[in-house]
């Protein structure tokens, strides 16, 4: 990373806050329509000016699917960007999709979920980077089921709380990952056998193995398959894909229940993390331009020795 004068990033953040705060303004004034079409726009521009976000998608795109030709891939980088400057919108209008998600939100097999959630024994809901993963909101609004969605923070905390506040509802708890007793209040959460949302497809800062993605070795959160071995919480996965007509298409699929089926505790939490990612990869081809490939997910690399373990548990 490059280091920068403390005075850049302050002028930066703050220049971030008031972009959002007027991106609020415009969610409460602008029509839905109206704001997807503003966010195309959006995206087309990024995809011009942010030319190192580019590189990255286009290069994982090369590196998952090499059957495409660079016109393909250069249309998938296109479509990627157009999704989530829509999506950066739809968030700033979240309120106005809550209001009128009957019109917008297509809800299917929603028996996984309910059947999930009345074997009373809590319930993992597994989230992605993909489509428009915050209508999970609404969709809390709308069946009244209580739910806690653990999410990474903002750095800017002005914009950390209104991020929060948007995405919150008295059936809606955000846990922000890295507060204290965060770990212990998402357990509490299922214990009391509610609805715990975790999103587990990237490489971030939190407890991680290593599990084949897309058949290379990333670093991937064990959160899920830790509190679905220890609490026998069911688990569920939720997508919500954007359709050509500016709608959504929410699908939950059940997962199952994973308990201990091993001698080792490692091994039984590799193997749950090995399937939740198997199943991600399936939602992901079949709508790949709606994943957020800009994020670097295979930056870091396994040692020597992380490697021969991944084998060897792999092997088991």
């Amino acid at each position: 990373k490059k280091t920068r004068p403390a005075w850049t990033t302050s002028i930066r953040r703050g220049l971030e806050y008031i972009l959002f705060r007027f991106g609020l303004y415009l969610g409460k004034k602008l029509s839905i329509p109206q704001l997807q079409k503003l966010g195309l726009m959006i995206g087309n521009f990024a995809y011009y000016v942010l030319r190192k976000d580019r590189g990255i998608v286009i290069k994982q795109l090369k590196l998952i699917f090499p059957e495409l030709n660079n016109t393909e891939r250069e249309q998938w980088t296109r479509e990627c960007f157009r999704h989530f400057g829509q999506m950066l919108f739809e968030f700033l209008c979240l309120p106005q999709i809550i209001s009128n998600q009957e019109n917008l939100i297509e809800v299917e097999n929603e028996a996984a979920l309910m059947n999930a959630v009345n074997a009373g024994k809590g319930v993992i809901l597994l989230g992605m980077h993909m489509g428009n993963w915050e209508l999970i909101t609404a969709y809390a609004k709308r069946t009244g089921l209580f739910m806690t969605a653990s999410t990474a923070n903002f750095p800017d905390q002005r914009i950390n709380k209104l991020m929060i506040n948007q995405r919150k509802h008295e059936n809606m708890e955000i846990m922000p990952r890295g507060t204290g007793m965060s770990s212990r209040k998402l357990f509490r959460c299922l214990k009391k056998k509610n609805i715990l949302i975790l999103i587990i497809d990237q490489d971030t800062n939190v407890p991680s193995t290593w599990i084949p993605f897309f058949g290379i070795p990333a670093k991937t959160p064990i959160g899920a398959a830790v509190f679905s071995i220890k609490t026998g919480a069911n688990v569920v996965s939720y997508n919500v894909i954007r359709e050509s007509d500016g709608t959504f298409r929410l699908k939950f699929e059940s997962l199952g229940i994973f308990g201990r089926n091993n001698t080792s505790m490692e091994k039984d939490i590799y193997s749950v993390t090995r399937k939740i990612n198997e199943h991600l990869e399936g939602r992901i081809r079949e709508n790949p331009q709606q994943w957020a490939w800009f994020h670097r997910r295979w930056r870091h690399r396994p040692s020597s020795e992380e490697l021969k373990k991944m084998d060897e548990l792999e092997r088991k």
